[in-house]
């Protein structure tokens, strides 16, 4: 009687086994996916919350470079950050003709390069507005002033203080505090090698610009044909300001694109 219920309990066990192997494979196999940082899904979605910091040489280098790459990132649930190093006040004297297009405040005893900082200043907050972006600190460095160090010593107090482990810039090229927003992060990529670096060339100036060089040669071509009404927006902002002077701008006569946008990564 009792070898009958040893089989009998066996062929019960069994049977539950069989049923229940499958549901236990599945779990398994879900879970091995969720920690194997080979898996194709992985190492492909590039769209995974981050901690993003912008370093920005002039108000409208983001527009031109990254408006599209800016939002797609902000869509994505990433906390983004954004330093505007300069206030990209070395323009003509004209600029002063802006008479508080956006309701800037301008002390009455400001120098007329203040007021020009003020004015340039103004454009980048409204266009962060538009862009959707709260956090960001202006630096308020000369036009022209800039230089590696500062661009390398926020980077590092962004990524030791704050968090921040991905770093865009503009690449370099014949402008002065573009070459030293590429030289800062160069000295933070040698002192941090396991970061992320991106650089976006400011592609739509004069014929007669600079080439533009990076820190690689690994590249993308991003279609941000989605992002269009903001990032043109955003142009407007600037246009409405730089309509008044003779200086050549990519948006003042329609030579500028709103994709692709070329990003130069490392890591």
């Amino acid at each position: 009687m009792k070898k009958p219920f040893i089989i009998l309990l066996l062929a019960i066990l069994l049977i539950l086994f069989v049923a229940l192997f499958p549901i236990f494979s599945v779990n398994n196999n879900n879970s091995t996916d969720a920690n194997n940082t080979g898996n194709q899904n992985v190492t492909t979605n590039a769209s995974s919350p981050e901690k993003v910091a912008f370093i920005i040489p002039h108000p409208d280098d983001e527009t031109i470079g990254a408006g599209g790459t800016i939002q797609r990132i902000v869509e994505n649930g990433s906390t983004v950050h954004f330093e505007l190093m300069t206030s990209g006040d070395a323009i003509t004297s004209k600029l002063l003709s802006v008479t508080n297009y956006y309701n800037v405040a301008i002390p009455a005893n400001a120098t007329a390069e203040d007021k020009k900082k003020l004015i340039r200043e103004d454009s980048f907050k409204q266009v962060m507005s538009i862009m959707g972006c709260t956090n960001y600190n202006i630096q308020s460095y000369d036009d022209g002033g800039l230089n590696a160090n500062a661009v390398f010593t926020t980077m590092e107090n962004l990524y030791l203080k704050e968090g921040y482990t991905v770093f865009y810039t503009t690449t370099g090229d014949g402008n002065g505090d573009h070459l030293a927003c590429q030289q800062g992060m160069a000295m933070m990529k040698d002192k941090y090698p396991n970061l992320k670096y991106r650089q976006f060339p400011i592609y739509y100036y004069h014929a007669s610009r600079p080439a533009s060089s990076a820190l690689t040669n690994n590249y993308t071509d991003v279609n941000v044909n989605k992002y269009a009404a903001k990032k043109k927006s955003a142009f407007q902002v600037y246009y409405n300001i730089h309509t008044i002077l003779n200086t050549f701008y990519p948006y003042s006569d329609g030579l500028y694109s709103i994709s692709p946008e070329r990003i130069y990564y490392i890591n």
